[in-house]
């Protein structure tokens, strides 16, 4: 059977949208970047009773001033996902840089350095990419460095599904536990 007209018109615009989509929303990702930062953790608590609420997972970058893959985590993968608007209801990103002079609220409520969360964690090699539940405990195995910039997205958004399934389970056994004291 030989191609129509609709057919190869059909063809060549799905080839130019999979080929320019892509390209600009580089370009736009590029462009955009420098106005758009990763919200600095301030006070892990109220972060905690977000994701109660909204029940999706805190993600926890943990980064250092000095550390080029740091940005360009935050670069390639963190800010396109902030842009793309796509992760607003499946995940908390907050940033947590170990050698900023300032203090953050813990999930307990103390005010701690950004070094004390880290070594929490045993977070020293940056950037670490960590999926958390209320209590701080973490729901998947934590994502080190960067090393396939093309393929980190996909881990990242695996590892955000499993982390809101398992939270999902916490907070659902939390409930029933909560409802069985109740009566």
């Amino acid at each position: 059977m030989a191609d129509g007209p609709t057919d190869v018109n059909s063809r060549a615009v799905r080839s130019w949208l999979l080929l320019w989509v892509p390209l600009w929303s580089l370009v736009l990702s590029a462009a955009y970047a420098d106005e758009v930062s990763v919200v600095e953790a301030s006070d892990l608590s109220a972060d905690a009773r977000l994701v109660v609420s909204r029940r999706i997972p805190l993600l926890l970058l943990i980064t250092r001033e000095d550390c080029g893959y740091c940005e360009l985590l935050k670069r390639a993968v963190i800010i396109p996902m902030i842009l793309s608007g796509e992760y607003e209801d499946r995940v908390i990103i907050r940033e947590i840089s170990i050698d900023r002079p300032t203090t953050l609220v813990d999930f307990s409520g103390r005010e701690v350095s950004p070094f004390a969360v880290a070594d929490r964690y045993d977070a020293f090699l940056t950037p670490a990419v960590l999926l958390v539940d209320p209590g701080g405990a973490e729901l998947d195995d934590r994502l080190l460095g960067i090393s396939n910039e093309d393929m980190y997205l996909f881990y990242l958004d695996q590892a955000i599904g499993r982390a809101t399934e398992r939270l999902h389970h916490r907070i659902d056994a939390s409930d029933a536990g909560a409802l069985d004291q109740s009566r």
